[in-house]
């Protein structure tokens, strides 16, 4: 074999490995391929495939009530356009809520606008903010008023749970103990909230004694 046939039989290989590894990176160890939710939303030539599909949940598509759980997703970071629907079977993540990253992998069926799941991953943002001008929790349970306000706690070792429970988590008035709330919560947890963090919530407390949050994040001091 001549030099430049040797050289054109090297370039050649070096192609098909590229070609090949970028194939397998794109399928992904479970064999499915990622795709946004705008390259496969209708589109049929996709139903029956197994696809790995990474969205924004949709605020207020899903029940934690129902079983398997269903909800939309559409474009990270979009505001409008295509929508999947997801029907998951499976344990839900504990980050999982409204506008949270969410990485589904299954099979498209439907006409490609709707995912049968048992996998789903999500990803949270961290999120930081002063406890400046947030009360107790001891202070928030000595209030007699009602209305928004904003609270500082730490949440209780294993009180964690997945968005389909109704109390998502507890704080506590210290790290060591003291007074507890149950927190009722349906958007995404802070990434890197874990027992004994310091969190700034801002809600109300409803007349059951738990506290609904319509935001939660990481004090702070959880930085250092």
């Amino acid at each position: 074999m001549n030099k430049r046939a040797r050289n054109r039989l090297i370039g050649i290989s070096v192609i098909v490995v590229f070609a090949v590894a970028a194939i397998l990176v794109g399928a992904g160890p479970d064999g499915a391929y990622s795709r946004t939710v705008s390259e496969v939303a209708g589109k049929t030539e996709f139903s029956g495939d197994r696809v790995r599909v990474t969205g924004t949940v949709i605020e207020g598509s899903w029940n934690r009530r129902t079983d398997p759980m269903i909800f939309d997703i559409r474009n990270e970071g979009a505001t409008d356009g295509p929508q999947i629907r997801v029907e998951y079977v499976g344990n839900v993540p504990a980050t999982f809520g409204d506008g949270v990253v969410a990485i589904i992998t299954g099979t498209l069926d439907d006409g490609s606008t709707k995912i049968t799941s048992d996998t789903m991953v999500t990803q949270c943002p961290s999120r930081y903010e002063s406890i400046e001008g947030a009360i107790s929790v001891d202070d928030l349970l000595a209030s007699t008023g009602g209305g928004y306000r904003m609270v500082t706690g730490f949440v209780v070792a294993g009180s964690i749970k997945p968005v389909t429970e109704e109390f998502r988590f507890k704080v506590q008035n210290t790290n060591s103990g003291g007074s507890q709330v149950p927190i009722i919560y349906q958007g995404a947890l802070p990434s890197g909230m874990d027992s004994g963090s310091q969190v700034v919530f801002g809600g109300e407390m409803d007349e059951n004694g738990a506290f609904v949050a319509v935001t939660v994040s990481l004090s702070e001091a959880e930085q250092q």
